[in-house]
C-alpha cells in the first residue's frame, strides 16, 4: 500500500509535540494587570494608577509572565476599536471580557479600599482560557496613604502567589503623601508617568491566512506537499494537497501567536498506485500533537515573526482498498499507522 503518500496529506496539516525542543516549551504565558478599581470615594484615580503600575512592574520581576500593564491594555483596545469596556473590573465576568478581547492567558484585577486610616488592596488572578478565578489575596493596612501605596503592591503579590520575596531591582520610588490635595495630585501624576511599563505586545489579529509547505514521512518514504491554513484566534483550519490526494484538519493552539503546542484532528483521501502498479484508494483519520516554533525566537529580522515551522507526531486509522488489478484482485485492509511531519509556513 502506498501509505507514505498519504502521510504528507495528514502530517502536513499540523505539527506534533517535539520533546527535543524543551527550551521552546518553557515560554512564559501572558498576564495583564488591569487598572485597580478605586472603591467609590475611598481612594482616587491617581492612587489607583500608581499602585497598578507598580504592581505590573513587580510582577514582571518575578519572570513568571510576559506582563501587560493597564496603559498597554488601553492601547490594544483602542486599536481594536473596542471602546465600550470598563477600564477597571470588580468581578469575573468583566475580567473575562477584557482578557478575551486582548488575547492574554491570565489577568489580574483589583479593588482599592480606604476608610479613615484603614486601607486594603484586594486582587484576583483569572485564568482566561479556563474562565475561572484561580487565586485571590487581600492586603489590609493601617497607617498613612504614603505607607500603603509603598507597601501594598509587594505585600499583596506575595500573598497572591505564595512567595516570600520579590527579586530586587532599582525602581523609581513611589510616594503618595502630599501636604495638600493639589500637591498630591501633581506628585502622583508624575509617578504614573515615570512608572515602568510592561513589555509592548502587538495587537493580535483574530483572522489570518498562511501558506504552508513541507514534507511528511513514515518508515519508508518522504512526500512533499503544500496548501493553506486559515487561522481564527486559537483555532486553525488547513487544506493541503499533492498529486495523490488531499487532506483537511482542525487544530487548537494553546497560544494564538508565537511558539505554541497544539492538538489536531485530521482526515485525508488519496487515490494512487502502489509499488505493484495496483490502484489504491484510501481514507485516513488521525490525531496529532505538535509544536509550532516561530523564527523570531532565534532571528531578529522583521519578517521572522511571520515564519514558523511545525514538527509533529501522531497516529492515524487507515481504511484502504485496491482496484485495477487482475480480475481476481480485490483487497482491502484497516490498520493504525504512525504519522510524522515537518513543515514551514508564512502567515500574512
Amino acid at each position: 500500500m502506498g501509505r507514505q503518500k498519504a502521510m504528507f496529506l495528514l502530517a502536513s496539516i499540523f505539527f506534533l509535540l517535539v520533546l527535543a525542543l524543551p527550551g521552546y516549551c518553557s515560554e512564559k504565558p501572558t498576564c495583564a494587570v488591569l487598572l485597580f478599581h478605586p472603591d467609590m470615594a475611598s481612594s482616587n484615580i491617581y492612587e489607583s494608577q500608581m499602585i497598578s503600575s507598580r504592581y505590573a512592574e513587580l510582577l514582571d520581576r518575578l519572570d513568571m509572565f510576559d506582563v501587560i500593564d493597564y496603559k498597554k491594555i488601553d492601547e490594544i483596545l483602542i486599536n481594536k476599536n473596542v471602546l465600550d469596556l470598563e477600564k477597571t473590573c470588580t468581578d469575573l465576568g468583566c475580567a473575562l471580557k477584557i482578557g478575551n478581547k486582548i488575547g492574554v492567558d491570565f489577568l489580574i484585577y483589583g479593588i482599592i479600599g480606604n476608610v479613615g486610616n484603614l486601607y486594603s488592596l484586594d486582587t484576583t488572578l483569572v485564568n482566561i482560557a479556563g474562565g475561572n478565578e484561580t487565586q485571590h489575596a487581600v492586603y489590609d493596612f493601617e497607617g498613612t496613604q504614603e505607607e500603603f501605596a509603598k507597601n501594598a503592591p509587594a505585600e499583596n503579590m506575595k500573598s497572591l502567589f505564595g512567595i516570600q520575596e520579590i527579586p530586587e531591582k532599582e525602581i523609581i520610588p513611589v510616594t503618595a503623601a502630599a501636604v495638600t490635595a493639589g500637591e498630591l495630585k501633581q506628585e502622583e501624576t508624575q509617578v504614573v508617568e515615570d512608572a515602568p511599563v510592561a513589555p509592548a505586545h502587538e495587537e493580535l489579529k483574530d483572522f489570518r491566512v498562511a501558506i504552508r509547505g513541507g514534507i511528511a514521512f513514515d518508515f519508508d518514504n518522504l512526500e512533499p506537499g503544500a496548501g493553506i491554513e486559515l487561522k481564527f484566534k486559537k483555532l486553525s483550519f488547513a487544506f493541503l494537497a499533492n498529486g495523490d490526494g488531499f487532506a483537511t484538519g482542525l487544530s487548537y493552539y494553546l497560544h494564538q501567536e508565537g511558539n505554541s503546542p497544539f492538538f489536531s484532528v485530521v482526515g485525508s483521501y488519496y487515490d494512487t498506485k502502489n509499488k505493484y502498479g495496483i490502484k489504491e484508494i484510501g481514507r485516513i483519520y488521525g490525531i496529532l500533537l505538535g509544536y509550532r516554533v516561530t523564527f523570531d525566537s532565534f532571528m531578529e529580522a522583521d519578517m521572522a515573526k511571520n515564519i514558523d515551522t511545525r514538527i509533529g507526531l501522531g497516529a492515524g486509522y487507515v481504511n484502504w482498498d485496491e482496484r485495477g488489478g487482475t480480475p481476481y484482485t480485490s483487497a482491502s485492509d484497516e490498520e493504525f499507522i504512525p504519522l510524522f511531519e515537518v513543515t514551514l509556513g508564512y502567515t500574512f
